[in-house]
């Protein structure tokens, strides 16, 4: 009874944090989450008691091997009863164990992540449909344009530079490949591969700026600066090489150059909407976790969460297109 009442104690307060990591918008709602989870730590540990299964394990172990034991006087039929038992409990047992365990792990870093997009001043959004908002995009940028299946916007977070608003987000798709193959006998064999491919970017509401991309084709004008490394970087292509020289004057060629050097792409519409292609890094899931398990440090990382490097240099860089366009 001691331990499913503590189990069940657990259970409920990883139930209560992981409700702040979906829910909480600001860091007054962190710092309730941290206050939980001091309170807890006075009369629990982050850890589930899983003697039972333990128990379980070690009676699987012995009744194997006691079904390869040639002194125990049992019937072919019922060695192999014994041995599908032990390894159905083994597995259970197992299967429950690693369960409680990631679900601890699981939890802290679901609630790690809200802070540090909490602190990045974004904010995940839920209520969107993946499948229907990556068929939008794939109409206005090609980008989205990709894959055999599985398209989807998986993740996406809100946020905003001053007054222009953008979308970090999380793109998925699956690559098929098929190959034939035929063996000595002339029977021919089609094998099916599958790979899962991410792609991690940013959507930005600019004015006025619509004129130029960065390595995307959607203009068959090309320009190019007097800047060796800047051209090994970028390909642009505009609407018209007076626009294109005018925002890329020296100062901006070498900030691109220098500091927006991570941009994989940049594309945009006619809408002035700016579609950048970024690494993963740019998403708050990206930066190393602490473990729940070590509560005070983890607490400390709740309470001051890093900062993610990659998307504070995209922030900048919306705001030093605002002011050069």
């Amino acid at each position: 009874m001691q331990q499913t009442s503590r189990n069940k104690h657990l259970k409920s307060h990883l139930e209560r944090l992981k409700a702040y990591a979906i829910t909480a918008k600001s860091k007054n709602d962190i710092d309730k989450a941290a206050q939980h989870i001091r309170e807890y730590s006075k009369g629990g540990q982050y850890k589930f008691n899983n003697s039972f299964a333990f128990i379980a394990l070690a009676l699987a172990v012995l009744s194997l091997s006691l079904s390869y034991w040639g002194q125990m006087n049992l019937s072919y039929d019922q060695r192999i009863g014994m041995r599908v038992f032990s390894f159905v409990a083994a597995l259970v047992s197992i299967v429950t164990i690693w369960l409680r365990y990631a679900s601890i792990k699981s939890v802290g870093d679901q609630l790690y992540v809200r802070a540090v997009a909490i602190n990045a001043g974004i904010e995940r959004d839920y209520e969107f449909n993946g499948k229907a908002y990556w068929s939008e995009l794939k109409d206005i940028f090609p980008l989205f344009n990709c894959g055999n299946e599985g398209q989807s916007i998986t993740k996406r977070y809100l946020g905003g530079v001053d007054t222009t608003p953008f979308t970090l987000f999380e793109f998925k798709y699956v690559n098929v490949t098929r190959s034939s193959s035929t063996d000595s006998n002339g029977n021919s064999r089609t094998t099916t591969t599958k790979s899962t491919i991410y792609k991690y970017g940013m959507l930005v509401q600019f004015d006025n700026f619509n004129y130029l991309t960065l390595n995307a084709g959607r203009f068959s004008m090309k320009w190019d600066s007097a800047s060796r490394t800047f051209n090994k970087l970028f390909k642009v292509r505009c609407a018209s090489e007076i626009q294109a020289a005018k925002f890329f004057d020296p100062k901006v060629v070498l900030a691109f150059a220098d500091k927006y050097h991570f941009i994989e792409s940049m594309d945009v519409n006619s809408n002035s909407i700016a579609c950048f292609e970024l690494p993963k890094g740019v998403f708050p899931s990206e930066v190393k976790k602490p473990s729940l398990r070590r509560i005070n440090d983890f607490v400390q990382c709740l309470k001051a969460p890093v900062k993610i490097p990659l998307l504070e240099s995209s922030k900048e860089l919306v705001q030093f297109i605002n002011e050069n366009k």
